[in-house]
């Protein structure tokens, strides 16, 4: 069984292994003592859970220090410092010092509009245009950000990959009561009532720690908001248009917010989803799953069952035999009007801060990522974590085999149709997402006990106070 420190250490033994001469960043501030040099290019980079996702990285990283003969300090940290790290440079405090580049997998697609808005990074247009091309349409048309202070909207994000919301199931488990891939329903009130029935026969058949639903209901990370963004999609909750302005208050939409909150806070307090999960970190979800604590989970990537695809030799059958286990949705489910639901893309983008200290620098590296080569060795570093921004590079041999179940899922998502923000609504789903606004809405139900009603009326102010803040927010 997989624990939860034994997971993340399997992410610092990936260390011990692969960084050579890299440092590793983990619970230190962004000040003076723990920093390098100026001399150096400060690049904080998400650390992968294996060592082949953060050797793609390394190789681009000593390549570019030898042809342009310049150092970079290279800190490979967790998804949580970089959350932490963000909110030091929102909060402008003293003594931070700012970071050239910075990548997360899934929290730069929160933060971004609002560095962008304040006017904290860099324009990279000269960097994507001359590449415009190659780009997947969704990964360009997601990262086009508004700048209050110059007014203008402008590239200010480089995608290099694409996630989506995918739904993971215990193939083996259903097979204990009864069920196959092909029962699991498409229609949304079906689908959940799937899983409950599932989870009652399974307690039933001697598995009284299984849950059948694994929602991420805790107040960091991405996974919370991933899901609930999802509940509100299939309910067909509209927070704001380009020619109404805001309009969650309506009565329609306010009673729609109110249904997506009861049914997903009626599956915790029904039982079917871990108490623990209103605690989980970020990977939080994937432990509980790997140990088989839940029958079906949401991820923004394919961090589950790509931990269990490793090297064949005896040591490795186990997670072998997990990674064949392991279901990946690759179809959409139906939203309650019967409607195709499409979960909301995420783009992996680098952000580069504008006042970092070089960024003559920054825009040299970012055009030496770029070269198609590079893009390659560093996708498939992610060992398919996330697919790439370029669809070009899908002719690799790692999204070519079409026997790997979660590979094919992926890609059939990933040419599907998505749901993409309204450019009117990024920056205030970025603070709705930065804030947890959709987590504290949750809990305002599941601890503090209040109805659904008095959680959604409370929401409803917040983000009518983040939207009249905004100002010229069209």
């Amino acid at each position: 069984m997989l624990t939860r420190r034994q997971f993340k250490k399997l992410s610092f033994l990936s260390l011990l292994y692969t960084l050579k001469g890299c440092k590793s960043l983990n619970q230190t501030n962004l000040n003076s003592q723990v920093m390098d040099k100026d001399s150096e290019l400060l690049i904080l980079w998400e650390r992968g859970y294996l060592p082949e996702e953060n050797q793609g990285i390394l190789d681009l990283v000593q390549e570019w220090q030898h042809l342009s003969g310049k150092k970079v300090n290279l800190k490979l940290v967790s998804d949580d410092f970089i959350e932490k790290s963000f909110s030091q440079i929102l909060k402008n405090q003293d003594g931070i010092i700012v970071p050239d580049i910075i990548f997360s997998t899934t929290f730069n697609t929160s933060i971004a509009p609002i560095l962008a808005w304040q006017d904290k990074l860099l324009d990279l247009s000269d960097v994507i245009k001359p590449m415009k091309a190659s780009f997947h349409a969704d990964a360009l048309s997601q990262v086009l950000y508004r700048n209050r202070v110059l007014n203008d909207r402008s590239y200010y994000a480089l995608p290099i990959g694409l996630s989506d919301a995918y739904i993971h199931y215990w193939k083996d488990s259903l097979a204990t009561v009864g069920y196959a891939e092909t029962d699991i329903p498409r229609e949304w009130h079906q689908f959940w009532q799937f899983w409950q029935t599932a989870h009652t026969q399974l307690r039933s058949h001697h598995h009284s720690n299984m849950y059948g639903l694994g929602l991420c209901l805790a107040a960091n990370g991405f996974d919370t908001s991933a899901a609930f963004q999802l509940f509100l999609n299939a309910h067909n909750v509209t927070i704001a248009t380009h020619r109404d302005g805001l309009v969650l208050a309506d009565p329609q939409n306010r009673q729609q917010f109110i249904d997506a909150i009861i049914e997903l806070t009626n599956f915790y307090s029904q039982g079917y989803v871990p108490p623990d999960s209103l605690e989980w970190s970020g990977s939080g979800n994937n432990v509980a799953f790997l140990n088989h604590r839940i029958l079906m989970t949401l991820n923004m990537t394919l961090s589950i069952p790509r931990s269990q695809k490793l090297a064949n030799n005896q040591y490795n059958q186990n997670a072998a035999q997990r990674y064949r286990d392991i279901g990946t949705l690759a179809t959409h489910l139906y939203r309650l009007d019967g409607t195709p639901l499409s979960g909301t893309r995420t783009i992996n983008q680098i952000l580069a801060l504008k006042h970092g200290r070089h960024p003559k620098e920054v825009f040299d590296f970012l055009r030496h990522l770029l070269q198609p080569r590079h893009m390659r060795s560093l996708v498939s570093g992610f060992n398919g974590r996330i697919l790439p921004s370029m669809p070009q590079l899908l002719t690799d041999p790692l999204w070519q085999d079409s026997s790997d179940p979660h590979t094919v899922a992926a890609l059939a998502k990933y040419h599907l149709p998505q749901q993409s923000e309204a450019p009117e609504l990024s920056l205030v789903l970025s603070q709705i997402y930065t804030q947890q606004l959709w987590a504290q809405i949750l809990h305002k139900t599941l601890r503090a006990n209040a109805s659904p009603t008095q959680a959604a009326d409370w929401g409803i102010a917040q983000i009518r106070t983040i939207w009249e803040g905004l100002e010229n927010r069209i």
